[in-house]
């Protein structure tokens, strides 16, 4: 309700970018027109953001205008340039595609035609205002929020993250077959069972539940004692106890100066000691291109 309440204020915000008093809206202001962009008419929430925005419209007597993009970025891209070329005083848009829209809001922003970009943000181009949320941290909220209460009510186990396929397959089987299984952080209580390479730790870089499955096949295949090392700022309730969150480089590498062996992604080789086995284990988030081109 408060997204929808936000959006509502896009009239508003284009009233105010017109220079418009919305409170008392004098006879020659009234032609004032508005273009609004819906990114997606043939969802209910769309339709009635447009019926709001035009309801608002009215009271503070704006003429708005409304159309619909169906989820075409061209199509979306054309109504912009309609839009501007029929001089509206300014355009409310919902991008069908962040990136795709920034050449057609640059090209209103030429026009001298402020910009109220609601729903998912676009950067990269000016706009006179941003109405929205963030819809990517919504959902993981409502996510966890259902998946809490399906375990709290009915039992249901669920997973946060994305599991090596080896490890995610041992957790669907468990599922299948409703046996308990530890989670990844209590790893050792089960793998290690005082056989094979276990005097030996292996310290591996990355976030707990991708690089904590793998740590849990390691162990469980190979039996040797592993331990995380982990750059993110939330990891909660996802380390080990001989796991460590760590904060910056400095930190980072004073956790690796006695590593025996590590896994890790190859920007990570300088501070490691020279002695150590390294063993890369390339990821885009840190390598970026390099990762692509050796890929």
């Amino acid at each position: 309700m408060k997204k929808i309440t936000s959006i509502v204020l896009s009239v508003s915000m284009a009233a105010g970018a017109l220079g418009m008093n919305t409170a008392v809206v004098h006879a020659e202001e009234s032609a004032k027109k508005v273009a609004y962009i819906s990114a997606a008419n043939q969802f209910d929430f769309f339709v009635y953001i447009g019926a709001e925005i035009k309801k608002v419209g009215e009271e503070n007597g704006v003429q708005v205008d409304m159309f619909d993009a169906a989820l075409d970025v061209s199509k979306e891209a054309d109504l912009m340039s309609q839009a501007i070329l029929q001089k509206y005083d300014a355009i409310i848009v919902g991008p069908v595609d962040t990136q795709a829209l920034i050449p057609s809001i640059k090209e209103a922003n030429e026009a001298g035609i402020p910009v109220i970009n609601y729903d998912s943000f676009i950067e990269g181009a000016e706009v006179y205002a941003r109405v929205g949320s963030g819809n990517k941290d919504m959902g993981k909220t409502a996510g966890e929020y259902a998946a809490d209460m399906l375990k709290e009510k009915y039992g249901t186990p669920y997973v946060i993250g994305t599991p090596y396929k080896e490890y995610a397959e041992r957790i669907s089987e468990a599922l299948e077959k409703r046996i308990q299984i530890p989670a990844i952080e209590d790893r050792r209580r089960e793998n290690l069972q005082g056989t094979g390479n276990s005097e030996k730790i292996i310290t591996l870089i990355g976030e707990p539940v991708t690089i904590g499955s793998l740590a849990a096949i390691i162990e469980r295949r190979y039996h040797y004692k592993t331990r995380i090392l982990c750059p993110l700022e939330n990891a909660e309730g996802l380390l080990g106890e001989h796991d460590l969150k760590i904060c910056g480089e400095e930190e980072m590498e004073n956790a690796l100066k006695n590593a025996q062996i590590v896994v890790a992604d190859p920007l990570y080789r300088p501070i490691c000691p020279v002695e150590c086995e390294f063993y890369e284990r390339a990821h885009i988030a840190f390598s970026g291109r390099m990762f692509l081109k050796n890929k």
